[in-house]
């Protein structure tokens, strides 16, 4: 089928969006209509430079909902008419991680980036030409694996729900599954994006007594006190580690650096108290190290990693919807605007100003 789709070719240029050419699906494979999809600092990562050694041209996108269209033999999680959310990692349901209840580090599908199982592509260009893909989500229909959904009710707009599957997995699922934030601590969030205002809220829903939020823009920082957040910080007019450790007497409880900056994550590694943890959620640039003194480490402090906010998505997705439909997680207050597909590089424009949350992408329109 022709359908439309946003595609990367190189670091430093602007995103295409073109008419593209999609396979049917195959086996345990769905087509999906995407009616929504959220323009994430994670995919903008190629188009920066941030991260290297990015496959193209690519079709963009993770994060999304939508309507699933077609089945391939075998799909028996989902049927034609289905609202779904994507969600950033396969669940393959039997290997090491999945049955030990962490389908975020599943390994049991072996493939090659940007191909399916198969060691094919769905998409290729109108002249016959491969295009590399993964969940594609920036695009007006893919095709991917049923591992990658998740069926949601259809009570609610499915527009609603298409940061659900990476901004709120990763940023509330960092909070409360990979770092188990207690009840009555201090938590201190590096970054105010889309993740980080998840993580914001994340501490909220925890029951941190403290939320203190970290930025250079002060929009953001408007944000994040919409999520929830009790103190914010300007880390262009202080520094934000004796800050910290000065509004919570002596070091925070937890920190979490959602930017991907080595040198944020050591500032959140430095504004522990002993006992405390600090957590990378951002996705650090390509072989970026930090440092860290041993004599801190000795005091019971601890450094993680989060991927995928240790996410269960088939548990915590109707989770999050039921917390929404009670007023106890905010959605629509994510979504600052929508464009359509074709005004993507308009739309990473505003994220980079500071001016949205989250831009929602709507490729239908």
């Amino acid at each position: 089928m022709r359908t439309k789709s946003a595609i990367f070719y190189k670091a430093k240029q602007p995103i295409s969006v073109e008419e593209t050419e999609l396979a049917d699906p195959r086996e345990l494979e769905v087509l999906v209509r995407v009616e929504a999809a959220g323009a994430c600092h994670s995919d903008y990562h190629a188009v920066d430079g941030h991260s290297t050694g990015g496959i193209s041209p690519m079709v963009m996108g993770h994060e999304g909902a939508g309507i699933v269209e077609a089945v391939g033999p075998g799909v028996s999680a989902v049927k034609p008419g289905d609202p779904v959310v994507f969600a950033i990692r396969p669940m393959c349901g039997v290997c090491k991680y999945c049955s030990t209840s962490r389908p975020n580090l599943c390994n049991g599908i072996k493939k090659e980036p940007g191909l399916m199982i198969d060691g094919t592509s769905r998409f290729s260009k109108p002249d016959g030409s491969i295009l590399y893909h993964g969940l594609a989500t920036f695009s007006a229909h893919t095709v991917t694996p049923e591992w990658n959904l998740v069926k949601v009710g259809n009570d609610v707009p499915i527009e609603r729900f298409a940061s659900l599957g990476c901004a709120v997995v990763t940023g509330v699922g960092a909070v409360i599954n990979t770092a188990q934030v207690k009840p009555g601590s201090t938590v201190a969030i590096w970054g105010c994006g889309g993740v980080g205002l998840n993580a914001v809220q994340g501490a909220v829903i925890a029951g941190a007594s403290r939320v203190i939020a970290i930025d250079l823009a002060e929009s953001k920082l408007e944000f994040a006190r919409v999520f929830g957040a009790t103190d914010t910080i300007n880390a262009s007019d202080f520094d934000p580690v004796e800050a910290v450790i000065d509004m919570t007497d002596g070091g925070a409880d937890y920190t979490f650096e959602v930017i991907g900056s080595p040198s944020a994550l050591r500032q959140a590694f430095d504004s522990l108290c002993a006992g405390g943890t600090a957590c990378m959620v951002g996705v650090p640039p390509s072989n970026a190290e930090i440092s860290i003194p041993m004599e801190s480490l000795f005091s019971d402090r601890r450094l993680i990693g989060s991927s995928a906010g240790t996410g269960r998505p088939r548990v915590d997705f109707p989770w999050y919807i039921d917390m929404y439909m009670q007023g106890r997680l905010k959605l629509e207050q994510l979504q600052s605007n929508f464009r359509p597909l074709e005004e993507i590089n308009e739309a990473y424009e505003d994220m980079l100003g500071g001016e949205v949350a989250r831009t929602i992408l709507m490729p239908q329109r």
